[in-house]
């Protein structure tokens, strides 16, 4: 299936918003980048109520980006790690 280029203009819009959102580490943030896209019919899913939840999957988001900037990388695995997560983007806790 071929996009067209209203729809590859939407996917590049979303990747920016939401490698902005995640490499913040701000939860406000990437909560305004998360209802901004719900809104538009992005997510069918709820946000966890747990600020600490999302904490953790920026933080693993990064892991998963292709090529995120290093100091970014460098600074999720050492919260994750201070806080007791892998740096594995799928698991939890090691």
């Amino acid at each position: 299936m071929r996009l067209s280029k209203k729809d590859k203009d939407i996917i590049k819009e979303f990747v920016k918003d939401r490698d902005e959102a995640v490499l913040s580490f701000d939860v406000n943030m990437f909560k305004a980048f998360y209802f901004k896209w719900k809104a538009r019919g992005f997510y069918e899913i709820d946000l966890p109520k747990d600020d600490h939840i999302i904490e953790i999957t920026m933080r693993k988001m990064v892991f998963g980006m292709r090529n995120p900037p290093k100091d970014k990388v460098k600074e999720a695995g050492k919260w994750l790690i201070e806080h007791g997560y892998d740096l594995d983007p799928f698991g939890g806790r090691p």
